[in-house]
């Protein structure tokens, strides 16, 4: 075998060996599954897991954002002066916010965690400590739903549509996560918010159109 022909074989080889390699982190990401987080977490108090699931798959494009990939972190959860101040690692990135009613892009540092668990550890302190409705509302997905709507003033302060658009995503990934019976667990939980009245009646009118698969957006 000539020895240019032998050169041009492993060059060819070589960049064969370095595109996989750097196709792993992408293929990684994408192997995560809404399911998988579910799962991990049900381990948590004061989280409705489902509810958890579907708020992240949102903030995360469903596991594919730059924050979710190198930074594990699934809600968007900023690095405040003290997290800074006690050397935890941070990340910075580009996110949406809504800003006298238009959506721009932000720069911002963002918290980076290890590992899932300790994302949400700090994610089940954070809902008890800014979403008291989710709080409380731990075993009702629309509840949940409405307190991470509602935060702790009385509103959400980056995107006027958010309500609509986590029950959007609700009734998308409730079949991987409920099986067969996910539209009657969905508005069972659905008849259990309007007995405890958590929801406003435009919530509600969102809710039961998104179950018919109307457009809520």
């Amino acid at each position: 075998m000539p020895e240019a022909y032998k050169f041009l074989r492993l060059c060819a080889l070589l960049g064969c060996a370095l595109f996989l390699a750097a196709a792993m982190p992408a293929f990684e990401a994408s192997a995560f599954t809404t399911m998988d987080f579910y799962r991990a977490a049900q381990r948590y108090k004061a989280v409705n897991a489902f509810g958890a699931a579907v708020h992240c798959a949102h903030e995360t494009g469903d596991w594919r954002s730059r924050l979710w990939r190198d930074g594990r972190n699934g809600a968007g959860i900023k690095a405040n002066r003290a997290w800074v101040a006690l050397g935890m690692p941070c990340i910075e990135v580009y996110s949406g916010e809504e800003i006298g009613g238009k959506s721009v892009a932000v720069r911002s540092s963002f918290r980076k965690y290890k590992t899932i668990d300790k994302f949400l550890r700090d994610y089940s302190r954070k809902v008890r400590d800014d979403y008291p409705l989710s709080a409380r509302c731990y075993k009702n997905i629309w509840g949940y739903i409405c307190g991470l709507y509602l935060g702790k003033n009385g509103r959400w302060a980056t995107d006027g549509k958010y309500f609509q658009k986590l029950t959007k995503k609700a009734v998308q990934l409730a079949p991987e996560i409920y099986g067969p019976l996910w539209r009657k667990r969905l508005h069972s939980q659905l008849e259990n918010a309007r007995g405890f009245k958590i929801l406003q009646k435009w919530q509600e009118d969102v809710i039961l159109s998104a179950l018919r698969g109307e457009e809520v957006l």
